[in-house]
Order: C-alpha cells, then structure tokens, then sequence
C-alpha cells in the first residue's frame, strides 16, 4: 500500500478520534469501538483499523497504535498523558476539535492562494513570452527609439530583470529548505524557538501557540489530580513535541529549586505574559486547571484571528501586485510606441 494512501489527513483523523469519543462515552470498549467505526472507513483505512485492533488486542496501548499510523504530534501528547492520568474521551474529543480546526485554517489560506497563485503563473507565462518572443523582435525600434528620445524605458527594464528575480528568489527559497531540512531540523528545540521568536511577524504567532499548548497539557493533568510538579515531569516523558519537553523539565528543574511557576513563565521568552497573571491568579483561588483550561482556549482564539487576519490580508496583497506588474507590461508595450510617435 503507498503512503499516500497509509496517510491519514487532518480531517480523517478528526472523524475517527470524534467517532471513537462519541462511543466510548456510550459505554463501547475500546477495541469494540475500534471495529465498529472500521465499518464506515475506506478499504485502506478498514485494513489499518483491523491491524489496530490485533495490536490493541497484544496489549499496545491506544498511544502506540496511533504512533504506528503516524498521527498529529499534538494529539498523540493529548492521548499519551490521558492514558496516564486523565480522561482519554475527554482527550480524543478536544484532540478531534483541534485537528478540525486546523484543517479549518489550512483550507482558508489555501482557498485565499489558489486564485492569486494561478493569475500570477500566467501573468509571469505572459512575461516569459514577451521577452522570448515579442521583445527580440522590437529590439531594434525600442533601441532605435532610445537613441532618438535619449531615454531609457523603465518598465522595460524591469519586465526584462523579472525572470532573473524570480529565479533568485526560487534560489533563495530552495536554499532555505535545504538549510530547514539539513540545519535547523538538526537544532536543540530550545535553539530553534530562539531563531524563530527573531521574525517578527512570527513572534506573535509562536508565543500564543506555545502559550496554548503548554496551559491545555497543564490543565489536563492537574485536573487529572497531579500535582504541578508531577504534571511537568510526565510533560518531559512524551516525545511528540520536543520544545515542549525540553520546557516541561526546565520549569520542573526551577521548581525543584524552590522557584515559583509563575516566576519561571515571566522569565521565559517563549509565553504571552497574560500566562504568568493566570498563573498567578489561579494559584491564589486555588482554580488553576479551571483558568489554564479557559486561557487556553482564549489563546487558541488569538491565534485563529491572527491567522485569519493574515489569510485575509494576502489575497488583495496578491491581487494589488499582479495589477502593477501588468500595468508594467502595458507601460513596457506601448510607451516605446508614444516615443516614437512624438519623434515623428
């Protein structure tokens, strides 16, 4: 079977942990609820979910299966601390929510560049004409109608410079996933974060993702009946998101030490500094997985806005662009013709 069709998308996924929720809470078994919902899957899909029931049935955990099929980092650390000390229906549907609004996200900004993207690949098809075809065959009027005007057409210049732009820029962009795959990949989690956290349009963007991420997995497992500093050793144990263990043991780490939660957050870069007065104010009323909980979805919804506000925003970006490097076609045509005219 090829990889393409092993791979679960976003949307699969969420289907399947929100299927598997809905009977688990209906008093389902695990592995029945595992055989029931294979019933509606694609044939692929049937032949992976019976293969997960065989390993349910050999003593893997629901963790490892999902492992197997290679499913979102985020909801395997959901699913690997609920099978420890917390809810796993609780875990497979806020899991299930969170794949869903990815898919979400990602839909949006596909749908805001695919028509921008198609306008802009045949505008620079009609560039490469022009200066493969057309332009070879004015060369000798345009150059003829310089010498007598004594100027140089701009936009001329520039539509002949574009393709070479555009080759430096798909160098450039080449370059950087060969240094992402080669280099930064290769990076401590703590590096990366650093790096990253220097762009800033991506700043914003980071911190309430780290912020999100880190107040759900706390909040679960307090109210899971750990306490502050069990619930960070368990974060450092799972695997699936390496910035968030390697935070999860520095903060435990600091905490040994005699330093309080709150104190160690506004020393890190890496949160919203709302996270340090929700710590703090959760502590003092004694409700800090309720508040991380709720700031935890409010974090999310930033988020969300920041990335629908972007999505937003590059559409008409796209539009406004492709508009001035047509009226620079144009210019490029026809102001050579309005020279030669008033030198006629």
């Amino acid at each position: 079977m090829s990889d393409k069709r092993r791979r679960w998308s976003l949307k699969e996924q969420a289907i399947l942990l929100r299927q598997l929720a809905d009977l688990l809470q209906k008093g389902y078994t695990l592995r029945r609820a595992l055989e029931f919902v294979q019933l509606h899957m694609p044939a692929a899909k049937q032949e992976q979910l019976r293969e997960a029931v065989l390993q349910l049935k050999t003593g893997q955990s629901l963790h490892d299966v999902f492992c197997g099929l290679q499913f979102h980092a985020e909801m395997l650390s959901y699913l690997f601390f609920a099978e420890r000390h917390g809810d796993i229906v609780q875990a497979l549907r806020q899991s299930s929510v969170l794949l869903e609004r990815k898919q979400r996200r990602a839909d949006k900004l596909k749908s805001a560049l695919r028509y921008p993207l198609f306008l802009l690949t045949f505008f620079l098809g009609l560039v490469f004409l022009f200066n493969t075809v057309l332009l070879p065959q004015f060369s000798s009027l345009y150059t003829s109608v310089q010498a007598a005007s004594g100027s140089v057409s701009i936009p001329l210049l520039i539509l002949q410079a574009l393709p070479k732009l555009c080759l430096i820029l798909l160098a450039i962009v080449v370059l950087g996933f060969v240094y992402f795959r080669l280099s930064f990949r290769r990076l401590p989690a703590e590096e990366q974060m650093k790096r990253l956290l220097r762009i800033p349009v991506a700043r914003s963007c980071l911190r309430s993702l780290h912020s999100h991420s880190f107040s759900i997995q706390l909040s679960s497992l307090l109210q899971g009946g750990l306490s502050v500093l069990d619930a960070l050793i368990l974060m450092g144990q799972q695997q699936h998101q390496p910035f968030l263990q390697h935070e999860a043991a520095a903060i435990k780490h600091a905490l040994a030490g005699g330093e309080g939660l709150e104190q160690q957050l506004q020393k890190r870069p890496y949160y919203e500094k709302e996270l340090v007065y929700v710590v703090a104010h959760g502590q003092a009323n004694g409700a800090l997985a309720e508040e991380l909980a709720d700031y935890a979805e409010m974090a999310l919804e930033r988020l969300e806005a920041f990335i629908a506000a972007a999505t937003a925003a590059i559409q008409p970006l796209c539009f406004l662009v492709i508009g001035l490097l047509v009226v620079l076609l144009y210019m490029a045509i026809m102001l050579p013709m309005f020279n030669m005219m008033q030198t006629i």
